[in-house]
């Protein structure tokens, strides 16, 4: 009797994947290592600098909050921190992710029941998380970084998020709460994603307050500087041309060009008329059905997409000024 093996599976023709639901979270006592080198709480984190050792500065944009039941899978504590079972760690730089089920030391580690709510943590740049013990914890939505092949990392993860939460009128909300079952892994190690899971703000009856009938008296207009995109410091006087970011002078405007850029609707817009012009140039010379016209289509779709995403989610247009 012929026994079951890889060399014999390959040929069996293909199971529906059983789902594994289970965020990737961290649980609510956790501490996160700033760019000061300071802990803070992970509720106390939104709008942080995160430590890193890339160029640029990773700021944490939302917290993702993820119900639980008795019936999901175990926390299990790694280096003083608890986490989920499936979320991905590393002890330091270089080292191999690992979910926290599968990181084996000298003891057996410790596990408990899940109770209340886990939390993801979001950057508006992909990278991990520091925590206590030196720990490297993967953050919400970038798993290309850690499982770059695994089906359903995809590069529009972001994009698909944020166009859940504008749909919802939550894209400005710093805690996302989600219905249990949001978001999770098949056994396969697929990402599921349902953002119907995300839970909508409870409407009040409180009554909208009275507008005064009488005008105010005009008082002089004041100007208003805002924090250095670069060093935080506060007044920053010199504005990009996008006019959504203040620097302090133009040494920190050029140190945050490379971070900068990839949000800047003033560059994003000289990026669309030059793809466009690269377009029509070769479209005269070569023909409108070449390889390089449907990829420079692309492209550009792409970057308009983009662009508007980044004047959406911002609410600042090119001419708009304060």
């Amino acid at each position: 009797m012929l026994e079951r093996t890889d060399r014999l599976t390959m040929f069996l023709p293909s199971r529906e994947h059983p789902l594994t639901w289970g965020s990737a979270c961290l649980g609510e006592d956790t501490e996160i290592l700033l760019a000061d080198e300071t802990f803070v709480s992970l509720l106390h984190s939104i709008g942080q600098a995160i430590w890193t050792n890339q160029q640029g500065t990773r700021r944490i944009k939302r917290i993702h909050k993820f119900a639980t039941l008795a019936t999901d899978p175990p926390l299990y504590e790694v280096e003083g921190n608890w986490m989920t079972a499936s979320h991905f760690t590393r002890s330091g730089p270089g080292e191999k992710w690992r979910r926290a089920s599968e990181i084996r030391g000298s003891n057996v580690p410790n596990r408990r029941i899940p109770q209340g709510s886990v939390y993801a943590v979001e950057l508006d740049t992909n990278d991990h998380l520091t925590l206590r013990g030196g720990i490297q914890a993967a953050a919400f939505g970038n798993c290309l970084i850690v499982e770059p092949h695994r089906q359903g990392y995809t590069q529009d993860f972001r994009f698909n998020i944020d166009q859940a939460l504008r749909r919802k009128n939550l894209l400005k909300t710093h805690i996302i709460e989600w219905h249990h079952e949001g978001i999770g892994h098949r056994a396969d190690g697929s990402l599921i994603l349902d953002t119907d899971r995300i839970k909508l703000p409870q409407k009040t009856n409180s009554k909208p307050l009275e507008v005064p009938t009488t005008k105010s008296p005009l008082r002089p207009k004041q100007e208003v500087y805002r924090d250095c995109g670069r060093c935080r410091k506060p007044e920053a006087k010199l504005k990009c041309a996008c006019l959504a970011t203040h620097y302090c002078d133009v040494r920190c405007q050029r140190e945050d060009m490379p971070n900068h850029r990839q949000k800047c609707t003033h560059m994003i817009l000289k990026d669309v008329h030059l793809i466009q012009h690269q377009l029509d140039q070769h479209k005269a010379n070569h023909g409108q059905f070449t390889i390089e016209v449907a990829r420079l289509e692309l492209v550009l779709t792409e970057t308009h997409v983009k662009l508007a995403d980044l004047l959406r989610s911002s609410g600042v247009g090119i001419n708009r000024r304060n």
